[in-house]
């Protein structure tokens, strides 16, 4: 289903929610190890234990924007696969669709952050091979039932690259969601410690006709679509090339290791440009920014696609916030995320 920002959707005029429904994602959950006060992974004694995933990330944030979210996943039928659920839960989703098996059948990821600061750069370390959803088969989940009612679903580039069965799941679900007009919202996200270039440009040539919003980088359209030029002309060339409702992204500007300076993009369909002023942010855990910026931005589209202004806005809001604080996942009240976006108000632009 794409949605036209020219168009009065659903007959609403914009105070109301244009679609209402819970947003369901699709994708893995890890288990992250921070040595804490930025400590060598070789030389800690501890480790701070949290957990993490784009799509779950995302969920998180929706339930901090008041939107219903539900995240579907596979775990193990052990302690690590229930801390996963269990953290989940706490923060509001709904994880009724998450698939059980038993511990052979697949693992818990996990994957280690370094936290470094200037001049020592940040680093991850992954442990997911052989986890329980990237040993999944095609046909496990009866995506037309899980997506009964649903807003939105929305999963990124890394549910792609895990695996051939996650893979087919992703596009299952898409084509699901494309068959009952439900909104399917995608992040390029492109991991390249999981796939190849090659690999992932086929797949996200293949499905990106099937989506509505985009959230994509400069470099990545560039890489795997074929589309540079300046940040509003990849903007326009992404809607007419590939056909998408809305696509965003947003431009960093590193000033040291706990500096940002951010600005964020989208455009639609009626060719109107929106976009923030850049905004400084201090650093405390750069890891879910992204994830709370597609939960932002989804939370003003669904409410009215045409505003693009205002998703944006939200978008950079809870980006921002999610910014200074530990962990990948947002804490932060729908209040605090307005209040932001208000702050920032006088600095958003659309032309």
């Amino acid at each position: 289903m794409a949605v036209d920002e020219t168009a009065n959707a659903n007959g609403q005029n914009g105070s109301e929610p244009a679609t209402s429904g819970t947003v369901v994602t699709f994708g893995e959950a890890m288990i992250r190890l921070t040595p804490p006060g930025n400590e060598r992974l070789e030389r800690t004694l501890r480790l701070d234990i949290t957990v993490g995933g784009a799509e779950l990330n995302t969920a998180v944030a929706l339930c901090c924007l008041d939107v219903p979210s539900a995240w579907i996943s596979c775990l193990p039928r052990t302690g690590p696969g229930r801390l996963i659920d269990r953290h989940a839960r706490a923060a509001g989703v709904d994880t009724g669709g998450i698939q059980w098996v038993d511990e052979e059948e697949g693992r818990t990821g996990l994957y280690f952050l370094e936290v470094g600061v200037d001049p020592r750069p940040s680093a991850v370390t992954y442990d997911r091979q052989q986890t329980a959803i990237s040993r999944l088969t095609p046909g496990s989940f009866d995506w037309p039932a899980l997506l009964d009612g649903a807003a939105a679903f929305h999963l990124s580039g890394i549910t792609l690259a895990l695996s051939a069965g996650c893979r087919a799941e992703a596009m299952a679900a898409v084509r699901a969601a494309n068959a009952v007009g439900v909104l399917v919202s995608f992040d390029l996200n492109y991991r390249s410690k999981l796939w190849s270039e090659a690999a992932a440009r086929a797949a996200f040539i293949e499905i990106a006709p099937l989506v509505d919003v985009l959230f994509a980088s400069r470099g990545g359209l560039r890489t795997f679509f074929g589309i540079d030029g300046s940040h509003e002309e990849i903007l326009r060339q992404a809607v007419d090339k590939l056909g998408v409702a809305a696509v965003t992204l947003t431009r960093k500007r590193a000033k040291g290791s706990r500096r940002l300076k951010m600005q964020s993009l989208a455009l639609g369909r009626a060719g109107v440009l929106a976009t923030t002023e850049w905004r400084d942010v201090e650093v405390v855990d750069r890891l879910g920014g992204g994830d709370a910026f597609a939960a932002g931005f989804l939370a003003g589209y669904l409410v009215n696609p045409r505003n693009l202004t205002r998703a944006v806005a939200l978008g950079a809001a809870a980006s921002a916030l999610k910014h200074t604080m530990p962990g990948d996942f947002l804490n932060a009240t729908r209040a605090e995320i307005d209040a932001t976006t208000t702050a920032a108000a006088s600095g958003v632009l659309q032309r």
